[in-house]
């Protein structure tokens, strides 16, 4: 029961936090910079900023928290929350947003590794289980946060075309949501992990470096966590560029941009628990190589069929890529990790993820300055088959050399 009790409480801090984040990300974000007059290199570029940080903050953050203790961690970036979204108020040019969307994503960095380790702490040997159910709010919030963001933006420009004042007093509202977040962390996260041993701050740097060194050195980390990082790239670019290609090429409103982005979390949601269940039950490499190949050929197909009730399905068929392939890499990492270095190992983990998630956008963002929709989505989608192909034989070839 004190497991449970647990979950919930940092499961409600997650999730009010996190849809502050999400509902400034899509489609509010790639609709803002295209306001900006932002190109579609700078797009790709303000879009994956945020996620640039956790490139470089995510795994010092796990590693750190294993030997300061998660609740400092936690509230810190708990913090960072409640304060960004107000920033978004005073942006008037790309530049801005940029240097805006850098700063916020310290949030997630800092947050996300050292609450996934909480978790995995938690779970015990349930781990596929617990990170799956975890995983329901991050997901959950981001597909909240796109309808929500959507019809915000429908109901402030009410019938007219947007203007700066809309997004302004859309990122307002983040604001409060994530102020309202940071209170419920404050009275709730100290019941989620007691304190912390007080350690020497030089010690505690020097056990993080050897941390990181050693997971660093696992290739069953490092390979897993690539998976999830070119699986992030996908999500990130759609995250990017389907508002805009909804919106802009398909002209349909941004409500159903919103929608549809909605239905690919939310189909993500809905599905994590079953992919949790079969997950500790099935070898995960296995999953994860099925789920790339569904998120291969699910991206490219967004470029091919304007029909919103066709859209529709494919969202759906990306969400439960997105599903299959998380749920079976993050549980795995945890599996493998020892267990004095979880959260160094997630927080590598989530750094090689984070790199994913920050070069798609930027990558299609390059490519679409130069070609169509189809043609970048569709290098991408060749990319994510042929990495699979390869990480299914060192998969084969590590479980001959066992048996031997």
């Amino acid at each position: 029961m004190d497991r449970w009790r647990s979950l919930i409480n940092i499961s409600l801090v997650d999730f009010s936090a996190r849809l502050s984040y999400n509902i400034a990300r899509t489609p509010l974000l790639p609709l803002f910079a295209a306001f900006l007059k932002a190109s579609p290199s700078e797009i790709g570029l303000i879009v994956g900023a945020s996620t640039i940080t956790g490139i470089f903050l995510k795994a010092p953050s796990g590693a750190l928290s294993d030997q300061l203790g998660r609740k400092r961690m936690l509230l810190f970036g708990a913090l960072i929350f409640a304060i960004m979204p107000f920033s978004y108020i005073i942006a008037t040019a790309v530049w801005m947003l940029i240097i805006i969307r850098f700063i916020h994503g310290m949030a997630t960095s800092i947050y996300g590794p050292v609450a996934n380790a909480v978790v995995a702490n938690i779970a015990g040997k349930e781990k596929g289980k617990f990170l799956s159910l975890f995983a329901l709010i991050k997901i959950g919030t981001n597909a909240l946060g796109g309808l929500i963001g959507g019809w915000l933006l429908y109901y402030l420009a009410k019938g007219r075309s947007l203007n700066i004042n809309d997004f302004h007093h859309a990122y307002l509202i983040c604001g409060i949501l994530g102020v309202f977040a940071f209170i419920i962390a404050v009275f709730v996260l100290p019941k989620v992990e007691p304190s912390t041993q007080h350690r020497a701050i030089k010690n505690s740097f020097r056990k993080v470096f050897d941390g990181l060194k050693e997971t660093g050195s696992n290739l069953k980390i490092l390979m897993t966590s690539s998976m999830e990082s070119i699986q992030n790239m996908t999500m990130g670019a759609a995250m990017a560029f389907l508002p805009i290609l909804v919106v802009k090429e398909y002209h349909h409103s941004v409500v159903k941009a919103g929608f549809l982005w909605s239905l690919v979390m939310g189909t993500s949601v809905l599905l994590k628990p079953v992919m949790g269940y079969l997950s500790d039950r099935m070898k995960r490499w296995k999953l994860i190589c099925l789920g790339m190949f569904l998120c291969g050929i699910s991206f490219v197909a967004f470029t091919l069929t304007s029909d919103f009730y066709l859209l529709m399905i494919i969202s759906v068929s990306f969400g439960l890529a997105e599903a299959i392939v998380t749920t079976s890499t993050v549980s795995y990492v945890a599996e493998i990790a020892k267990v004095h270095q979880l959260g160094a190992s997630l927080g590598v983990f989530g750094t090689i993820a984070d790199t994913g998630q920050a070069l798609g956008p930027i990558i299609i963002g390059i490519l679409l300055t130069r070609t169509g929709y189809f043609s970048s989505f569709m290098m991408v989608s060749f990319f994510i088959i042929l990495w699979t192909f390869l990480y299914a034989v060192v998969q084969v070839k590590h479980s001959s050399d066992t048996k031997r």
